[in-house]
């Protein structure tokens, strides 16, 4: 299958292209820089400069593709710039307009069958210790709605063949883990300098997913008949942050971690701290009935301690 990539050197671009080299795929990856062309080569894949925000140019790329994951991110590098509105507005971009005419393009072009969108799992409505999936509502406040658009742009692109042999798939990752993932070294780092430190309640549940698993979980969903529509791709057991508490003190041989008081949490996480500090207790039932997907790690005790074990070696 030919495949067209944007983000393909962020964290999972960089684990899935090579799976999907590996898997006999033709893999066309998006990229701007001649750094990242060398990393694409090789990871086996086909560097194609090409400017996400020019449709026109987009047609030419994606000819004779018949599948696009986009993975394009511009996350901000610090907890300072966290917090920041403005510090989002590049990422919202490349999430909103970049699905919008990725989708117009492969219309347009009609080779393509199949577009592929991670999403973000903290779309849901604080629900306390209540299950949640794709059939609850998503939230549309001004800091999640470029995903929620995005994940609509992939609906309209399924929607669009009345004969639905399109599909549009959006998989609502939880936070991903794992030792492929920075975020998880700099919390590890943390919790060995004994501070804690997740916005909200201690009672909230936290989405989360072993990044590997969340990597097959996107090269299922394309290789194996899963119907259109949103799911979620989380552990098996989800956990409360009260719980990560003693999972991280344990991971690093402390008996408790100093937690963060929430007002400081505020503070730091500023116009993310409403996406961040929900309860979120979400179920993955959805994408298993429909696929063979099951977690290697089901659930935040054994990842943590898969990291710490990672990190001693």
């Amino acid at each position: 299958m030919n495949i067209f990539i944007t983000g393909a050197t962020g964290v999972l671009g960089k684990t899935l292209v090579p799976k999907l080299v590996a898997a006999g795929h033709t893999v066309s990856a998006m990229s701007r820089t001649v750094e990242n062309d060398d990393r694409l080569r090789r990871a086996g894949a086909h560097p194609v400069r090409v400017d996400l925000f020019d449709v026109e140019a987009l047609k030419q790329a994606l000819a004779g593709h018949e599948a696009i994951y986009h993975l394009a991110t511009k996350i901000p590098s610090s907890a300072a710039q966290m917090g920041r509105s403005s510090a989002w507005l590049e990422n919202d971009r490349l999430r909103r307009d970049g699905a919008r005419n990725l989708v117009e393009a492969a219309l347009a072009v009609g080779t393509v069958q199949t577009i592929m969108y991670p999403s973000f799992d903290f779309l849901y409505p604080s629900s306390g210790d209540t299950w949640l999936d794709a059939q609850t509502t998503p939230v549309k406040t001004a800091t999640l709605l470029s995903t929620v658009e995005a994940e609509e742009a992939v609906t309209r692109f399924a929607e669009s063949d009345p004969t639905r042999q399109r599909r549009g798939i959006s998989l609502r990752l939880g936070s991903f883990y794992g030792p492929e993932a920075p975020s998880s070294w700099v919390m590890l780092d943390y919790a060995r300098k004994g501070i804690g430190a997740f916005p909200g309640a201690r009672a909230g549940y936290l989405p989360q997913i072993w990044l590997q698993d969340a990597i097959s979980a996107l090269l299922l969903a394309l290789t194996e008949p899963v119907p259109s529509g949103v799911y979620d791709i989380v552990d098996d057991e989800p956990v409360t942050r009260a719980e990560m508490y003693t999972i991280l003190a344990h991971a690093v041989g402390r008996k408790r971690l100093l937690v963060l008081p929430d007002l400081l949490m505020r503070l730091v996480t500023g116009a993310k701290y409403a996406d961040t500090s929900r309860s979120l207790r979400i179920s993955n039932r959805l994408f298993k009935a429909v696929s063979s997907w099951q977690p290697t790690v089901p659930n935040a005790r054994i990842g943590w301690d898969l990291m710490a074990q990672a990190q001693n070696k």
